[in-house]
C-alpha cells in the first residue's frame, strides 16, 4: 500500500533504503510505507541501526510465533499471557478502541504490587510485554490497511494508585524490569506510540520526574504528557474513546465492568510465588541432581558462548538453563545460525531466570549466548546449564 502524498522525500528515500537492505525478509503485512516510515524516523534515519534492530525483531517475532495468523484473535485466551496480565491493569486492544484521529487508545494502570516480581521470571514477563506491543502494532497496521491513513498508539497511564515506594530506589527490582521493558518498545516498536498521557499525576511531580529520567531516555520522555485535568485528556483523545474514569464516554463492557476499562487486578499471595526449579521438576528432572551453578564474568563489549548438546529425559531431548544477573545482559539461544529462543536484554530480580527448549535430535549443537554491551564494566552471571555435555565455551567480541 503506497500513499506517497503524505510522505516527504526524505521519508520515501528512507523507506526505499530499508527495502533495499531488508526487503525480502520483511513480511508483507509489515512492509508498508507507514510502518517503514516509523522505523526510519524512530531510529533517527540510521540505516545500520535499523538493519540491526529490525533483523532481530523479525527473528524474535518468528521465534515467539507473532506471525501466527491467529495471534491477534487468540491473544487474551493464552495461558502464558493471562498468567502475567492478571497482576496488571490494562484495557483491551481491539478495533473498538480506535478514535476519530485513527489512534489506537489503551489504558495502563500504574498500580501493581511489587511482589509481582516473585510470581514469574523476568523473561516470561518481558515476552508477554513484547506480545502486548506486537498486539498494538498489529492493530495499528490493520487500521492503516483499512483506512489508508496513518495510525499510532496513545497510552493513558493512570497514576492514581501508583505506589511511589516501588520506584524510589533507581536500582529497585521494579525499576530494573521497567527499564528492560522500555528497551523492547524502543528497539522493536519505534514511533509506534505518539503520546503517553499521564492521568491523575501526583502532586510530587518533580520527584516523579527524577524517577522518569532514570527509567526513560530523552526520546521516550518526550512522549509524556502530564494531564492536569480531564479537559486536557479529552483534547488529546476525544470523548468517545476516552474511558468514563477519565471524563470520557467509553466503556468496554464485554471485557471489563470498571470505568477505566481495565481488567481487575488479582491480589498476590505467597501461593502465587514462582517456585525455584519448578520448571525442571515439571520436565521430570531430579531436582537433587541438577548440575552445579558456575559464575562467569562477562567483560565489557564481549559475549560468552556455550556450545552444548541436548540431554535426554523421559524420551524427550532438552537444553535447559537457570541464571541470575544483577545487570541487563543480552541472552539468546541459537541452533547453528538459527535463533531458537528470543534474544532479549534480561535482568533477574527476585526469581532466577529458568527456561528450556526441546531439541529434535541428540546431535544438534546449541549455542547459549550472553552478550554484554556495556562499554566499561563487566557483568557477572551465575549459570546452571542442563545438557548432555558442554562442548566448548568461547569469549568473543560482541559483534562476532
Amino acid at each position: 500500500m503506497s500513499c506517497h502524498h503524505s510522505l516527504s522525500d526524505d521519508e520515501q528515500q528512507g523507506i526505499a533504503k530499508i527495502r533495499e537492505v531488508l526487503g525480502e525478509h520483511i513480511p508483507e503485512n509489515l512492509n508498508t510505507d507507514f510502518n517503514l516510515r516509523r522505523w526510519w524516523i524512530g531510529h533517527d534515519r540510521n540505516i545500520d541501526i535499523i538493519h540491526e534492530k529490525m533483523s532481530l525483531y523479525l527473528k524474535n517475532r518468528k521465534v515467539l510465533k507473532f506471525d501466527d495468523p491467529k495471534f491477534f484473535e487468540t491473544f487474551y485466551e493464552r495461558e502464558d499471557i493471562k498468567q502475567i496480565l492478571q497482576y496488571f491493569g490494562m484495557s483491551r486492544i481491539s478495533q473498538d478502541c480506535v478514535n476519530k484521529d485513527n489512534a489506537v487508545v489503551f489504558v495502563e494502570s500504574g498500580e501493581f504490587d511489587k511482589n509481582v516480581l516473585n510470581t514469574s521470571t523476568t523473561g516470561h514477563y518481558l515476552k508477554v510485554f513484547f506480545a502486548c506491543c506486537e498486539l498494538v502494532s498489529q492493530m495499528i497496521l490493520k487500521v492503516e490497511k483499512e483506512t489508508g491513513k496513518p495510525s499510532y498508539g496513545i497510552c493513558i497511564f493512570d497514576m492514581s494508585k501508583v505506589a511511589i515506594t516501588n520506584h524510589i530506589n533507581p536500582s529497585s527490582g521494579c525499576n530494573k524490569v521497567f527499564k528492560a521493558r522500555a528497551q523492547i518498545w524502543e528497539d522493536f516498536f519505534p514511533g509506534m506510540i505518539r503520546h503517553i498521557t499521564i492521568a491523575n499525576s501526583p502532586s510530587m511531580l518533580t520527584f516523579i520526574w527524577g524517577i522518569v529520567k532514570f527509567l526513560l531516555n530523552e526520546k521516550q520522555r518526550n512522549l509524556l504528557k502530564f494531564c492536569r485535568n480531564e479537559s486536557q485528556l479529552i483534547e488529546i483523545i476525544g470523548k468517545e474513546r476516552l474511558p468514563v474514569a477519565f471524563g470520557g464516554e467509553w466503556m468496554d463492557k464485554s471485557y471489563s465492568i470498571k470505568s477505566d476499562c481495565c481488567n481487575e487486578i488479582k491480589k498476590i499471595s505467597p501461593s502465587d510465588y514462582y517456585v525455584e526449579n519448578s520448571l525442571f521438576k515439571k520436565l521430570g528432572f531430579n531436582i537433587d541432581r541438577l548440575p552445579p551453578n558456575n559464575t562467569y564474568d562477562i567483560k565489557a563489549n564481549t559475549k560468552y558462548r556455550f556450545a552444548c548438546k541436548p540431554i535426554e529425559n523421559n524420551g524427550k531431548l532438552y537444553i535447559a538453563w537457570k541464571f541470575t544477573t544483577a545487570n541487563p545482559i543480552q541472552f539468546s539461544v541459537h541452533n547453528g545460525e538459527k535463533l531458537v529462543y528470543p534474544s532479549l536484554k534480561l535482568v533477574t530480580t527476585e526469581v532466577a531466570e529458568e527456561d528450556y527448549i526441546e531439541a529434535e535430535n541428540s546431535n544438534q549443537i546449541f549455542y547459549i549466548e550472553f552478550g554484554n554491551s556495556n562499554r566499561f564494566s563487566s557483568i557477572t552471571i551465575t549459570l546452571m546449564l542442563i545438557s548432555s555435555e558442554i562442548i566448548e565455551t568461547h569469549r568473543l567480541p560482541l559483534d562476532a
